[in-house]
């Protein structure tokens, strides 16, 4: 299993990751254990947490997944919203089982940012190239200053 942060610049980009999730879900391209959803609205004093989003809406069923499977890291929750600015949103993933290439496909053109990982720096580059993160060609090849 995995944990994976990404970053979104509107505070629905999240949102319609989780819809699309869903999708891959059923196709079973991905096993989504579980799901938050960070948001970060102008008008609010900071990020708001939502938590185990793909339970379809039931605290019964938020609560029992929560006892029988793993969730996600609260530090990790707690660093992603360190990294957020008002107006993003973030969605945090505890997934195992993932067509990478498969579900970058299903994200092409989703303006996302990997923000945070349990991975290995070699399994984050890969990450990043396949959804076309700038980030992993700037490591690759860092410009010299001018």
């Amino acid at each position: 299993m995995s944990t994976t942060a990404w970053r979104f610049s509107g505070t629905e980009g999240a949102d319609d990751a989780v819809l699309r999730l869903k999708q891959l879900g059923g196709q079973e391209l991905i096993d989504v254990q579980d799901v938050a959803v960070i948001r970060w609205p102008h008008y609010a004093g900071g990020p708001q947490v939502q938590e185990h989003v793909t339970d379809e809406g039931s605290k019964a069923s938020s609560f029992a997944k929560k006892l029988s499977k793993a969730g996600i890291n609260a530090a990790m929750l707690e660093s992603v919203k360190g990294d957020m600015t008002p107006g993003t949103s973030a969605l945090v993933l505890l997934t195992s089982g993932a067509v990478i290439d498969t579900i970058a496909q299903a994200f092409q053109g989703q303006p996302m940012e990997l923000i945070r990982s349990d991975l290995s720096v070699q399994q984050q580059d890969q990450v990043r190239a396949a959804f076309g993160d700038p980030a992993s060609t700037d490591r690759q090849s860092p410009e010299q200053p001018g």
